[in-house]
């Protein structure tokens, strides 16, 4: 078990790659306590994983409050006792013409997928510095983060400040045994993307086209990495981001 006796905290936890990566946890020997604005879910959740051997809490919380974040930093220690790994990975998606993009959905985007971030970052590195361990920091960020998408100007900029904000802090808090690093999917069949699928806004056939992998991919796909990064074997890595889109950034042809 690669992450035995740390305790994580995770949100939008109840389903995607939060999901994906709570449970993975919990079979790596982590506790976790899963955080999203869903408590049916979280609640199945946190049950399947019990059921199963694990370990597992949840709380209700809105990345946009950074009150939220720091209520739900306070409650994994007080019931855990320490916070090892937090993973940062709540987010939406927005897609729209540039030119009538509401100050609505600039506003949403940029306070869910990069306040809420560094929120998220701020109260578990507070809290990090305070244990003689330290901890680690995953942020869950996009491929589009590095690359230029149309219709996705709040995304592309939200993502791409997620990036950076990532290395500066690693820079800052690297001597305080905290390490920081981003996970940057491509297209992942998560409920968010298969919503798009059948919405008609991705057409599955040109997205496998232009990768050169010729897939979407999976959750599991990004699993490996984000137990890898939470565990001693990273203990040197800090301030990288690891992009997984089966070749899509790379690719300039298509």
């Amino acid at each position: 078990m690669k992450l035995k006796d740390k305790v994580a905290l995770i949100t939008g936890a109840s389903k995607g790659i939060g999901k994906g990566i709570a449970e993975r946890y919990a079979r790596e020997g982590a506790t976790v306590m899963l955080a999203s604005r869903t408590e049916k879910l979280l609640d199945e959740l946190s049950r399947k994983i019990q059921s199963d051997g694990g370990k597992a809490d949840f709380c209700i919380m809105d990345v946009k409050k950074p009150d939220n974040i720091q209520a739900a930093v306070d409650r994994t220690v007080a019931t855990f006792g320490k916070l090892d790994i937090m993973v940062n990975n709540a987010g939406v998606s927005m897609a729209h013409p540039s030119e009538t993009l509401s100050a609505e959905n600039w506003v949403n985007t940029m306070e869910t997928d990069l306040f809420g971030v560094f929120y998220g970052c701020q109260s578990a590195g507070r809290q990090m510095m305070t244990q003689p361990q330290g901890g680690c920091i995953i942020n869950i960020s996009s491929m589009y983060g590095s690359v230029a998408a149309p219709m996705r100007t709040a995304y592309c900029t939200s993502k791409a400040g997620v990036d950076m904000m990532t290395r500066v802090l690693a820079v800052e808090w690297g001597d305080r045994n905290i390490r920081l690093n981003c996970i940057a999917p491509g297209y992942i069949k998560t409920e968010l993307v298969q919503n798009l699928i059948d919405k008609g806004t991705l057409q599955v056939d040109a997205l496998e086209k232009r990768t050169p992998q010729g897939r979407l991919g999976e959750v599991s796909d990004v699993l490996g990495s984000a137990v890898f990064l939470a565990s001693d074997e990273a203990s040197f890595i800090t301030g990288t981001i690891i992009t997984m889109d089966g070749g899509w950034s790379a690719n300039g042809y298509l």
